[in-house]
C-alpha cells in the first residue's frame, strides 16, 4: 500500500515563532511553576463597554452570513474612523477581513504570483513568513538594528534589494516586533521607491493608536501619490483590545486591488456577523479610553526598558509605539535561553516566557542574540516579570561562564 504524502508547500509553512515554545510552557505549568507570558501580544487591557453593548443590542433572530465585503454598519464605522483621521476614504475602498494576518495574505495574493518577491524590513512580525509560504512568494530582507532603534537604512540599501521579480514592499509602523515608529520622511522615502520602481506598498498599521512621547504614526494613505500603490492592512485586535473578534480591513484607492481582495473574501464567505456588529459600535469609544491605555502602556514600557538596561551587555532602546520591545542580549543564544527559562529556571517558583529573536528575521543567522518582549501585563505584574527575566539573564550568563 502506498502511503500518501503531505505537500512540500504544507511542510514548508513555518510554525509561529511566538508560539513554538508553548509545549515547554505547558509541561512546566504542570509542575506548579507560574509563567509570565511575555511572548504574545495579548494585552490584559479591558475591551471597551461599547463592544459588549453592540452584542447586547443585536436583535436579529437568525445569525446569518454577512456580506463578503462586510456588514454595512461596520463599513460605515470604518469609513467614519478613517475620515475622522483625515484619510478621505469611501465604502468602496475597503473590505472587511478576519484579522490582520488574513489581510496580509489577501494583500499578498492580490499583488504577487508564485515565485515573486516582496521586500521586507527585518525584524518583522514572524507570521508574515507563514503568509509568504502559503502564497509561494519569497521575502527579500534588508536589516535594521537595535542600535538605530530599528529605523530604516538609507534608500540605497533598500533599492539594491529590488530585482525583476520584486512586486511589493511590506512594512509595519508602529512596528511589531520592534515598537519603531517610522518618521514621515521614512514613509515618504518608501513611497518614492515604490513610485520609481512600480511597486506596491503593503502598510501594516494595526498599532496606529499606540504611539508615545509625542510621536505620531504616519499612514501611507497620507503620502501624496500613493493612490495606486498604497495598501493598508488594519485590525481592531489591539485598537479595542478585541483580539478574539478577528476583524479588520484592507484599505486601498486602487480599484483592482480592492476587487482582488474582495474576490478572495468571497471564497471564505464572510467574517463573523456578531463580531462585526459589536465592532461597528466601537466607533463610539471615547478618546479618553485611548488616552488611558496609552498612559498605561508607557508605564509598562518604561518598566521593561529600565530593567533591561540595568543588566550588563543588554542593548535596549526605548520604542515609541506598539507594545513590544526588541533587545539584544550580547553573547546569548536566545533560542537556547528561551527554552532554558521554561525547562530549568525559576525564582520563587516563577519564570518567564519570551520570543527568541531569530523567528522575526528572514536572513539566516540574524536575531540569534535578540528577544522580543510584549509588555501586556499591568505595571506591578510587569515589574515582577522583569525581575524574574533579568535574574534569568544573569543566571544563564553565569551558568555558561562556569561551563566554559
Amino acid at each position: 500500500m502506498k502511503r500518501p504524502e503531505v505537500s512540500v508547500r504544507g511542510k514548508n509553512v513555518p510554525r509561529s515563532a511566538i508560539r513554538k515554545l508553548v509545549p515547554f510552557a505547558k509541561d512546566r505549568e504542570k509542575t506548579g511553576v507560574k509563567i509570565y507570558k511575555l511572548n504574545i501580544g495579548q494585552p490584559d487591557v479591558e475591551t471597551p463597554v461599547e463592544f459588549w453593548e453592540g452584542v447586547r443590542n443585536f436583535k436579529e433572530k437568525v445569525l446569518a452570513y454577512a456580506p463578503s465585503e462586510g456588514r454595512p454598519e461596520l463599513i460605515k464605522s470604518f469609513v467614519q474612523y478613517y475620515n475622522n483621521l483625515g484619510f478621505d476614504i469611501t465604502a468602496e475602498q475597503l473590505v472587511v477581513i478576519m484579522g490582520g494576518i488574513e489581510g496580509i495574505l489577501f494583500a499578498v495574493l492580490a499583488v504577487t504570483d508564485p515565485g515573486d518577491e516582496i521586500i521586507v524590513a527585518e525584524p518583522y512580525y514572524s507570521n508574515y513568513l507563514g503568509v509568504a509560504a502559503m502564497a509561494q512568494v519569497k521575502f527579500v530582507a534588508f536589516s535594521t538594528t537595535v542600535e538605530c532603534g530599528y529605523h530604516l537604512p538609507d534608500k540605497a540599501e533598500i533599492v539594491k534589494k529590488i530585482t525583476p521579480r520584486t512586486k511589493a514592499m511590506l512594512f509595519a509602523s508602529p512596528g511589531n516586533p520592534t515598537g519603531c515608529v517610522y518618521t514621515r520622511q521614512e514613509m515618504e522615502m518608501l513611497a518614492e521607491i515604490a513610485k520609481e520602481h512600480g511597486l506596491f506598498l503593503l502598510s501594516d498599521e494595526v498599532y496606529r493608536e499606540f504611539t508615545y512621547d509625542g510621536e505620531f504614526a504616519t499612514s501611507i494613505l497620507q503620502i501624496p501619490g500613493t493612490e495606486d500603490c498604497g495598501i493598508v492592512i488594519d485590525s481592531v485586535s489591539k485598537r479595542y483590545s478585541a483580539c478574539g473578534a478577528r476583524l479588520g480591513c484592507i484599505v486601498s484607492k486602487n480599484k483592482e486591488v480592492i476587487s482582488s481582495v474582495l474576490a478572495n473574501a468571497t471564497v471564505r464567505l464572510s467574517a463573523g456577523t456578531l463580531d462585526q456588529v459589536a465592532i461597528a459600535n466601537c466607533i463610539n469609544v471615547p478618546d479618553s479610553y485611548f488616552k488611558a491605555v496609552r498612559q498605561d502602556y508607557v508605564e509598562r514600557r518604561d518598566i521593561v526598558v529600565k530593567a533591561l538596561n540595568s543588566v550588563d551587555d543588554v542593548v535596549c532602546r526605548t520604542p515609541k509605539g506598539a507594545f513590544y520591545i526588541m533587545a539584544k542580549l550580547k553573547g546569548i543564544d536566545t533560542e537556547v535561553f528561551a527554552k532554558w527559562l521554561l525547562t530549568d529556571f525559576a525564582i520563587d517558583n516563577e519564570t518567564v516566557m519570551i520570543a527568541p529573536g531569530a523567528g522575526f528575521y528572514a536572513t539566516e543567522g540574524c536575531g540569534r542574540d535578540e528577544i522580543r518582549i510584549a509588555y501586556v501585563y499591568k505595571a506591578p505584574i510587569m515589574k515582577r516579570a522583569m525581575e524574574v527575566l533579568c535574574a534569568g539573564i544573569r543566571a544563564f550568563r553565569q551558568k555558561n561562564q562556569s561551563a566554559s
